[in-house]
């Protein structure tokens, strides 16, 4: 807790980003953990240039008090291969939940999947767990 008078400890907005890659290409595609590390990042930076007027992804980034870029959540995830993650985004797509598809050019491929931060709605969770989704270790 702050002192009194003193800057106060920033408000958490509850809200979190979900990162998806495909393990497959660190499995079966080789790719060293930088290149992965670089997709996960491309994938959320774009999520937050095209929905950065979501009210969502304002309040991620700003909180409730103004300092909520000094706290957010992101949590990375994994489905197996590239039906998994465009499996997720078509389901996606039919639902109000927004969310950006990396495509890596030159090479077409699709390599991650931002959602705009959220508290995890149902639909969410149910999407996430038929495409086996997990936590990535």
């Amino acid at each position: 807790m702050a002192a009194a008078g003193g800057p106060s400890a920033p408000r958490p907005s509850g809200l979190v980003m979900q990162i998806i890659l495909r393990r497959d290409l660190a499995t079966e595609f080789g790719w060293p953990v930088g290149p992965l590390m670089a997709q996960a990042a491309h994938a959320a930076t774009a999520c937050q240039h095209v929905y950065a007027a979501h009210p969502d992804m304002q309040l991620y980034l700003a909180g409730e008090d103004g300092k909520g870029w000094r706290h957010m959540r992101k949590v990375v995830m994994e489905v197996p291969d590239e039906a998994a993650l465009r499996g997720i985004a078509a389901k996606l797509n039919a639902t109000s939940i927004k969310h950006h598809l990396w495509i890596e050019e030159p090479e077409s491929i699709p390599t991650a999947l931002a959602l705009v931060p959220n508290k995890r709605p149902k639909a969410l969770k149910k999407i996430l767990d038929e495409a086996g989704a997990d936590l990535w270790r």
